[in-house]
């Protein structure tokens, strides 16, 4: 079973970017999204609701004086630009304080710690951060939306000085303004493939590969000197059929 949340934030693009982010996983389901605090004590004061994510920093209301009106509030995850609120968020025992902007691997450590203490999980915060996305997709934003890609479709990634550039294997191109460095570091350890500083492959659409090219999905990329070795010692020399003496 799902655990619910509630979004409050006076900002409608980082609701926006929350939900994003929480379609990535298994584990929460939105109950409901606010931008006012006043209509968000309303409605907690007569839902349950497991977790609550919540702006600091909103008028009328803060955050924190939200937190503090509620006669048996939920578990509580704030959110602000201002670190000096630390302290007095920790005061009132809510389990994460993330900073804006929030990045998708700091908001699913915040989401393993929600499970962590509802399930009563035994195992590890790091255990389960691997096992709350999503498996076999992800999102990423292009210039007016967030769009789902499947690991399964996706031939190679290049860079574009701070543009990723994502092309899959139904010819379609989808730009995002992410470094081709964050992707790596978000995407499933063993998938992905660096073959050269500009590129990142999908080791399961290698056709082939020699000293200076590699094959994915009928395009000839270059391979560079750095990752050769790693190339083709991790992904060719694992599935290699060798002679036998």
């Amino acid at each position: 079973m799902k655990i619910s949340c509630l979004l409050l934030d006076d900002d409608p693009l980082v609701l926006e970017l929350l939900q994003a982010y929480i379609a990535m996983t298994d584990v929460l389901e939105v109950k409901a999204v606010f931008t006012d605090p006043l209509e968000a004590h309303s409605y907690l004061t007569s839902h349950d609701v497991q977790v609550l994510f919540s702006d600091v920093t909103m008028p009328h209301l803060s955050g924190l004086d939200l937190v503090r009106a509620l006669r048996q509030p939920p578990l509580v995850v704030l959110m602000t630009s201002f670190p000096q609120y630390a302290m007095e968020a920790f005061n009132l025992d809510v389990i994460d304080f993330l900073l804006k902007p929030i990045s998708l691997d700091r908001f699913l450590r915040s989401v393993s710690k929600v499970v962590s203490l509802i399930r009563n999980s035994s195992s590890s915060e790091a255990e389960i951060y691997e096992q709350i996305l999503r498996p076999g997709s992800f999102f990423i934003r292009t210039d007016s939306q967030f769009v789902r890609l499947h690991y399964r479709d996706v031939l190679y990634m290049e860079a574009l000085k701070d543009f990723t550039k994502i092309n899959t294997a139904d010819g379609r191109t989808h730009l995002t303004l992410v470094n081709l460095k964050n992707l790596e570091e978000q995407l499933p350890t063993g998938m992905f493939v660096r073959t050269h500083r500009s590129y990142l492959v999908n080791a399961n659409h290698i056709e082939s590969v020699s000293t200076q090219e590699v094959r994915v999905g009928g395009h000839n990329l270059p391979v560079g000197q750095t990752y050769r070795e790693r190339l083709t010692e991790g992904i060719i020399g694992r599935s290699l059929i060798r002679r036998q003496n």
